[in-house]
């Protein structure tokens, strides 16, 4: 009894096995074209107006007045590391970056972009 078993499963897969390669050699995949079938072309330009789909916008300078200009940098320095951290519009931005980060650092310094002067520090001692 357990040896037809084993033999009908035996048969079940060779028929499969053969089933399978049989269809797969009948059924070929038809191979795509590489080229499509439908291109579509812009609309040639026409005589006298030149096809210009992007023209450049105009910024004005006076439109961005409002905007307030980074002007302080706070920088972080000490023996191993001297760069800048932050760059900040106003003075009151910069000493709240200090109140914040100056508990954990005492080597903040704020520093004037355009003077380069030394503004503010978070070192308790000075």
């Amino acid at each position: 009894m357990k040896r037809n078993l084993s033999l009908g499963i035996f048969i079940g897969a060779i028929v499969f096995c053969i089933m399978t390669i049989i269809s797969n050699i009948i059924h070929k995949e038809p191979e795509e074209s590489p080229i499509p079938d439908l291109i579509i072309l812009p609309p040639p330009p026409e005589e006298g107006m030149p096809l210009d789909l992007h023209p450049p916008i105009e910024l004005h300078p006076l439109d961005h007045d409002n905007v307030a200009q980074p002007r302080f940098e706070i920088k972080i320095q000490n023996e191993i590391e001297d760069e800048v951290l932050e760059v900040v519009a106003t003075l009151a931005d910069a000493k709240e970056y200090i109140a914040e980060y100056g508990q954990y650092h005492d080597d903040l310094f704020v520093y004037d972009k355009d003077t380069n002067e030394l503004v503010l520090t978070s070192n308790k001692n000075e």
